[in-house]
């Protein structure tokens, strides 16, 4: 359930940044071009949003005595 909530809240504040990378090019450019940079954005949050949430909760190793 943590990994779950983790994604979640790491992917919705990533899935925003690239919401915001896509206006600020929006209107320094063309629609189409902020969507050329919004996809990849968006996805390669999505797939660091994910890496981040397994590697934060694995269980911690524990040293054998």
């Amino acid at each position: 359930m943590n990994l779950l909530i983790t994604f979640l809240v790491t992917v919705t504040i990533a899935v925003i940044g690239a919401a915001w990378v896509g206006v600020v090019i929006d209107r320094m450019t063309s629609p189409f071009i902020s969507l050329l940079v919004f996809f990849p954005v968006m996805f390669v949050a999505v797939w660091l949003s994910w890496r981040f949430a397994v590697k934060f909760t694995a269980p911690k190793a524990t040293p054998s005595a």
